[in-house]
């Protein structure tokens, strides 16, 4: 072992790598954005909707088979963190190997089972048409070699998180994502079938992977994968990623048993309105998913012994600037929502909106904040709790769909959803204080209420603007103007004199060092 730990750390994250981590986070996620808006309906064209809908499906299965990696990634990311801040790199390299194997083996049984189960899957459960049948061999072949590629290159971006190198993550991520789509669209446009295509996105995360092992051994350059000794650190990953993998299970239910229940109670019509309405606020969730990638290993560092009083400012200082950048844009949106979805959807179809975006839109701010004190009880240890609530969620939010969706429509359904996303984020906020001794108590007897009359100045504004007579370009861009004057007001007054040198040295960094210092 090369721990030391009577010795001062020296691998803590500084706010000013953890705030350029998340800015290239959010590029990258907002280039991904706009490939896919590009390519969607270009490969739709090409392709037709029976084959794409063949496309979609193979990566449709290739989603639910990751989550064949039951929470190893993540618990990776949370001991490989811990082990870095201790310079405990022998310990970094044996989880580094535990995890790869782990996930190497689950991927290859789970690629293998879904070749040997393509042919059912062809004919009895999805019941692919004659014509299509030996192109869904390939798609199906090919999601069967994609399953392990991508389950070992969710731990090599693990590694990679935990030493903070997101530069790479998301040029590689940019990269392959640009071209994995413009191949895709390029093979559909030349009139290759959907075999083909679906195989050329899955040699693009091959090479992805490949980039990113390559960058790991950089990292670790005395990293060996094949050694005879044991799997080190195995039932912790196991016992940790258990509780991750029952929320990524329950999730998906939390999010999506809305429009199931709408479609069965209301009208296919309905559930339209309603995910429109939904996927356009849901946008906004880029800034806190941005931000918690850099977070999480970062509170996984400073769990450590003898860094109690960073941890704290990490989460109030993480809250604070959510609140600051996400409150104004959801005000924005539930403002200016209606002239959006006019522009966009038409408008009637913006009034039958009108009223769930607002009740949306709390739910949604409830949810972005929520999100720094869940990665904080993960990365401090406390995965059981987050899978607990997600248990303890699904009956309640059930129940409430049941209620309020055969009476309000989709009213009730953006209720029941907002009710959910609120509980969820009073227990994540309560257990990440009495658990994990972060408080944003401090948060609310300091900076958080000027912070909030601003907001409430801003969405004044905001509403004088959407009643005065402009035409609906004139109002957007006022709006946007007046969201400018926020933030230039943000950074003069609330900013902390102490953080604006960290911002201001993020944005140098990623102006002029680019992804190799990441």
């Amino acid at each position: 072992m090369t721990t030391l730990p009577h010795r001062p750390l020296v691998r803590l994250t500084p706010s000013s790598l953890l705030a350029r981590n998340a800015t290239l986070t959010l590029l990258a996620e907002g280039w991904t954005f706009v490939v896919l808006l590009v390519a969607m309906p270009k490969l739709v064209s090409f392709m037709g909707e029976t084959s794409f809908g063949l496309f979609s499906l193979g990566w449709v299965v290739i989603g639910y088979l990751t989550f064949l990696d039951v929470g190893v990634n993540r618990a990776a990311t949370k001991f490989i963190s811990q082990h870095l801040a201790e310079r405990d790199l022998e310990s970094t390299r044996l989880i580094v190997r535990t995890a790869l194997i782990a996930n190497l083996s689950l991927g290859l049984a789970g690629g293998l089972v879904v070749v040997l189960l393509s042919p059912e899957l062809i004919h009895s459960i999805f019941k692919v048409s004659v014509d299509l049948q030996s192109q869904a061999r390939l798609v199906f072949y090919a999601v069967g070699l994609a399953v392990p590629v991508l389950l070992v290159q969710g731990v090599f971006r693990a590694v990679l998180s935990s030493f903070q190198r997101f530069g790479w993550i998301n040029a590689v991520n940019a990269v392959t994502t640009t071209a994995q789509w413009s191949v895709a669209a390029v093979l559909a446009w030349k009139g290759h079938g959907v075999g083909l295509v679906v195989f050329s996105t899955v040699v693009a995360r091959i090479l992805a992977t490949t980039v990113y092992g390559v960058v790991l051994f950089r990292l670790l350059p005395d990293f060996q994968l094949l050694r005879l000794r044991g799997l080190y650190g195995l039932p912790k990953l196991l016992r940790f990623g258990s509780w991750v993998t029952v929320s990524q299970l329950v999730s998906p239910m939390l999010v999506y048993l809305d429009r199931m229940l709408i479609a069965s109670f209301v009208s296919l019509a309905a559930v339209t309105v309603y995910t429109v309405a939904f996927e356009l606020l849901a946008r906004l969730r880029i800034i806190p998913s941005s931000l918690v990638a850099a977070l999480y290993p970062a509170f996984s560092e400073r769990g450590v012994e003898r860094q109690a009083t960073q941890l704290q400012r990490l989460y109030v200082g993480s809250v604070l600037y959510l609140v600051i950048s996400v409150v104004p844009l959801i005000i924005f949106l539930l403002v200016f929502g209606p002239d959006l979805l006019s522009l966009w959807m038409g408008h009637q179809f913006a009034q039958q909106s009108s009223i769930v975006l607002p009740i949306l839109g709390l739910g949604l701010l409830t949810t972005c904040l929520a999100s720094v004190p869940y990665n904080a009880l993960q990365a401090l240890g406390r995965p059981d709790l987050t899978g607990k609530f997600h248990l303890l969620e699904l009956p309640v939010y059930v129940v409430l769909c049941l209620i309020l969706i055969p009476r309000l429509g989709i009213t009730g359904a953006a209720l029941a959803q907002t009710i959910r996303n609120s509980v969820d984020a009073v227990l994540l906020f309560v257990a990440a204080e009495k658990y994990c001794n972060c408080s944003i108590r401090p948060l609310w007897a300091g900076m958080l209420r000027r912070v909030l009359v601003l907001n409430s100045v801003l969405g004044l504004i905001l509403l004088a603007i959407r009643l005065s007579p402009l035409t609906i370009w004139g109002r957007l861009g006022a709006g946007v103007f007046a969201g400018g004057i926020y933030f230039l007001v943000v950074w003069i007054f609330f900013v902390d004199k102490n953080d604006k040198p960290r911002v201001t040295e993020a944005f140098r960094f990623l102006r002029f060092k680019g992804v190799e210092s990441a």
